[in-house]
């Protein structure tokens, strides 16, 4: 699985490079009321989940937790780089996302206390 993992992330820089210099700026898009709902019902399920699973104590809530972390900031992300006019509004709903994620990377990830090196 390493293995794949470097192969696949390596075989995206060029493409990446390929696709900063053909696609186009602006694009109109089918379906975009469709996938914004739908995208922020997948945040909006992922948080009620997370919130579940954590009252029960449940050994799942971190991963539910990272997933819901990764579509916040996913949607950060995208609020950002296709505002048009309205970059205000999309910093706004960026500064509520991404610190929601954090939340959920801290349950996703809790701190351990440090060993002693020496016992």
């Amino acid at each position: 699985m390493k293995r794949l993992c470097w192969a696949a992330g390596l075989c995206l820089l060029p493409w990446i490079a390929v696709l900063g210099m053909t696609l186009p700026d602006v694009v109109a898009a089918q379906h975009w009321r469709l996938a914004w709902t739908g995208f922020d019902a997948a945040e909006a399920l992922g948080l009620l989940l997370t919130a579940w699973l954590l009252g029960r104590g449940d050994p799942r809530t971190p991963l539910v937790a990272t997933a819901t972390a990764t579509l916040l900031l996913a949607d950060a992300w995208f609020d950002v780089v296709t505002a048009a006019d309205d970059v205000g509004f999309s910093l706004l709903m960026a500064g509520l996302e991404v610190p929601l994620a954090l939340a959920c990377l801290t349950v996703a990830l809790p701190v351990r206390p440090a060993v002693p090196a020496h016992v």
